[in-house]
Formats: structure tokens, C-alpha cells, sequence
């Protein structure tokens, strides 16, 4: 029954949705993905809030996490690193301290970015490790991986981390579905049947093993397509201007 209501709402969807060729709509969480073992992308992290997860990030350094401003407006928020599970293994530490980008706009996600102070270092092996940022994004066409324990088809929920292989979609074709609700600072990213959907906000956009995006946000409930992802090249400057100034505060709070 589940499933024959799941179809019936998909097909009310893509009747009812606006057709835009080779084009798919944004997400959140992990759709169409398979199980990936941390020690393959061991710069991910689990954010949780009273012990749950609900968002991911980017581990920069051993004291900075890097993730999406819409996962940092709750407080008492807390990090897993080093496991495949989110609710289990690794280590978690509490987030000491964040800044969230200044021209964050709640509404519309623009500027979508923050970078988290842990309480305490992180000690690196080999499911614990840095990620570097990006300086410039990926080529259009080219496949970015995306990682995270977001909901996975028919809404279940993966314990086990998942990742799955996005194509960076053209720019314009993007623009045609999103419109004013694209930025500048946007990277669009997904295949057919394969995207994130709620949950893998603030998670890793990588490639070349360089850190390309940030999962921002999706456009439909489903979670049938393409994500909008924060570039990271885009906002390389302050996200390093952010994470000297957290620096900075620790230093002088030691002092």
C-alpha cells in the first residue's frame, strides 16, 4: 500500500512540476546512493543536537568543521567523527563556538555557510582526516561525490553513512529551473534518481579529493533530484577569514 502511494504521489508530481530538460530538483539527503565506509571519506562528520543527528560537515582542521548556516542556528550542538554510524563509534565533541556567514539570509539560504570551534582537538588516523578546500569549482559535466545518513528511497533511514556520484549540472540550465533563487555562489549537482535529500545539509560535495561544495538545500519533498550546494571556492575567502578569527578567539581566551 506504502508503495502504491508513493508512486501515485510521484506521478501527481512530475505532472504538476514545471518541465525543465536535463534538470532536477534540489535535495537534502542521500537518494539512490549505496553504503560508503568512513575510512573512504574520513573528513565527514555527523552533526548532532542532543545526540541525534540532523545535519553533516567537513572536518578542516583538528579543532574546525566547516558546514551550512542553516544547521548552526540551534545551540547545545555537538559532533561524531570517525564512524560510519551516526548514532554510534567515533568520537564526539562539542561545538565550542560558530560563525555563520554575515550576509546568511534564512529565507532564501543565500550565503549558506558556517565554520564550527571544537571544544577539543580531534586526534587524525584513518577514519579522522582533513579534507582542503577548493579554489576553484568542478568542471561542468564532471562527477562530484556527495556523502551523508540522510533519508534514502521511501523515506527510510540509513544508519550506515551513504554516498552517491552527482554530475555538475551547466550552470544556465540550472538558472532556468531556479531562477532568482540560484546565486552566484551556487553549485547545482545530481543524476536521475540519484540526490540528497533532508538531513545531508552542511555534508560534503567533494572532488578530486578537494572539498567543492557544501549541501545546502532541495526543491521538492521527494528528494527526486539535484541539490544546490554552496560553493566552496565562491566563499573560500571567508570561510578562511572566518576560521582565523575563531582561531584568533581561542588564542586569546588561553592568553
Amino acid at each position: 500500500m506504502f508503495s502504491k502511494c508513493f508512486h501515485l504521489l510521484l506521478a501527481v508530481h512530475l505532472l504538476i512540476s514545471p518541465v525543465v530538460p536535463d534538470l532536477l530538483e534540489p535535495s537534502e539527503r542521500i537518494i539512490g546512493g549505496s553504503s560508503i565506509d568512513i575510512t573512504n571519506v574520513p573528513w565527514q562528520v555527523a552533526l548532532l543536537y542532543y545526540g541525534k543527528q540532523f545535519c553533516g560537515g567537513s572536518i578542516y582542521s583538528q579543532t574546525i568543521i566547516i558546514t551550512a548556516a542553516h544547521c548552526v542556528e540551534a545551540r547545545d550542538i555537538s559532533i561524531r567523527a570517525g564512524s560510519s554510524l551516526h548514532d554510534s563509534g567515533g568520537v564526539v565533541v562539542a561545538v565550542e563556538s560558530f560563525i555563520i556567514h554575515p550576509e546568511y539570509d534564512r529565507k532564501n539560504f543565500e550565503n549558506d555557510v558556517a565554520i564550527l570551534k571544537l571544544s577539543s582537538p580531534l586526534t587524525f588516523s584513518d577514519s579522522i582526516q582533513t579534507i582542503p578546500l577548493a579554489e576553484t569549482d568542478p568542471p561542468t559535466s564532471s562527477l562530484a561525490l556527495a556523502t551523508g545518513w540522510g533519508l534514502g528511497y521511501f523515506y527510510t533511514e540509513p544508519q550506515h553513512l551513504q554516498g552517491v556520484e552527482l554530475l555538475i549540472r551547466p550552470r544556465a540550465v540550472c538558472k532556468l529551473k531556479y531562477g532568482s533563487s540560484m546565486f552566484d555562489g551556487d553549485i547545482c549537482a545530481g543524476r536521475l534518481g540519484k540526490a540528497g535529500c533532508d538531513g545531508d545539509s552542511g555534508g560534503p560535495l567533494v572532488f578530486n579529493d578537494q572539498l567543492v561544495g557544501i549541501t545546502s538545500r532541495k526543491g521538492n519533498l521527494l528528494c527526486l533530484a539535484s541539490s544546490l550546494y554552496a560553493s566552496v571556492a565562491y566563499y573560500r575567502n571567508w570561510i578562511l577569514s572566518a576560521i582565523d578569527e575563531l582561531n584568533f578567539q581561542g588564542a586569546a581566551k588561553n592568553v
